[in-house]
């Protein structure tokens, strides 16, 4: 009887050992992973389970393909029973394969989980994004509350057939504005498309938005607040408020009654509030013309700041010997309260008169700022 149960003891022995072994080669098998669990986050998936026992474990390798077909894997170090799996792009349902290899290279028999992520964090960031067309350009407006860095890509091909993408970063925990300036002469009705994304630092992206952008046309500012603080000079009966009458027939004149004074001339407005600014238009007086060399400048401090270098120039440029309204478009749309005209240069086509400054009308163009 001792013999016969020695001889079940064997054989279940042999079993056990050849139950272990690959079929075709003899090796042992790799055991797999069992009891795999996970926890859906925003983006990101945390999935547990238990190594099996043995010696000889290297890692756990994790993979899945997503919806444009990349597969992604994810190696943890043998010993280890938790896996972040992070920059999921989207909440679809991907099967997530599991696969033990030991030392010497030899892998286990997948284990295969279903599993999704919460919305992704590149998604829910773009739904704080906001893009307005503006003049020559587009804000980009962003509220990022989440512990990483995103991209907002705007991609965009001008009426030549050149692309171009810019990029603005939004940084982790914070919120702010820029303007992206678009390089595409476009005038009329004239329009490109503009297409705008999101992208993750794992290189996930957002689904598109399309935005039309066109040249937005600044409307001609309202004057009926504008004061003028300070000049040069003016003759008495053309002083400095004649350019905001809108009246061609009455106009600014440096003095030249009791004496005359040299160029440069300037005078110094406050426009009420800060206004943005895309372009100006001068009106030379309809007798002889005077200006010929203009400078801009602006600040945001005072009218009569303590420091001349806090004005800022922001155009230059010469007016023609024309009685017609001319319009001169600046670089970039600026945001100003008080402004520094500043005439540097006569025409001196009154008969060789080149010490006197004047004109008869001035208009910005551009549009109130509505967020302060």
């Amino acid at each position: 009887m001792r013999s016969f149960m020695r001889s079940i003891a064997i054989l279940i022995l042999l079993l056990s050992f050849f139950a272990c072994k690959d079929d075709n080669t003899g090796e042992a098998k790799v055991a797999p992973v069992s009891n795999v669990t996970y926890t859906a986050a925003n983006g990101s998936i945390l999935f547990q389970w238990d190594n099996p026992q043995m010696n000889n474990l290297a890692y756990v390798e994790i993979s899945y393909v997503d919806k444009d077909g990349v597969v992604h894997r994810c190696l943890t170090k043998g010993g280890l029973t938790q896996q972040v799996i992070e920059g999921i792009a989207d909440n679809s349902p991907y099967y997530f394969r599991f696969l033990v290899y030991n030392t010497e290279g030899k892998a286990s028999e997948p284990v295969e989980i279903m599993a999704s992520a919460l919305e992704s964090t590149v998604n829910l960031f773009y739904g704080r994004v906001s893009l307005g067309v503006d003049f020559s350009g587009i804000n980009v407006i962003w509220e990022n509350n989440y512990n990483e860095t995103f991209y907002v890509e705007l991609t965009y091909t001008d009426l030549n057939g050149n692309t171009y993408k810019e990029e603005v970063v939004a940084g982790a925990y914070t919120s702010g504005r820029q303007f992206v300036k678009i390089g595409s002469s476009i005038s009329g009705s004239q329009s490109i498309k503009v297409y705008a994304s999101v992208v993750d630092e794992n290189g996930n992206e957002s689904d598109r938005k399309v935005l039309d952008f066109y040249k937005k046309e600044a409307g001609r500012l309202d004057r009926s607040k504008w004061r003028v603080m300070s000049y040069s000079s003016q003759n008495n009966d053309s002083p400095v408020t004649n350019l905001l009458d809108d009246d061609p027939n009455t106009i600014w004149h440096s003095q030249w009654q009791g004496g005359k004074p040299d160029y440069p001339h300037w005078f110094i407005l406050d426009l009420g509030a800060k206004k943005k600014l895309e372009k100006v238009g001068i009106q030379q007086r309809k007798s002889s013309q005077l200006l010929r060399g203009v400078e801009i400048y602006g600040n945001n401090i005072s009218a009569t700041p303590s420091d001349e270098k806090q004005w800022s120039l922001f155009h230059a440029f010469d007016v023609a010997v024309s009685q017609a309204e001319q319009i001169f478009e600046f670089p970039d749309v600026v945001t100003y309260r008080y402004i520094k005209m500043m005439f540097v240069t006569p025409c001196g086509s009154d008969g060789g008169d080149k010490l006197c400054a004047g004109f008869a009308t001035l208009n910005f163009y551009g549009s109130d700022v509505v967020d302060e």
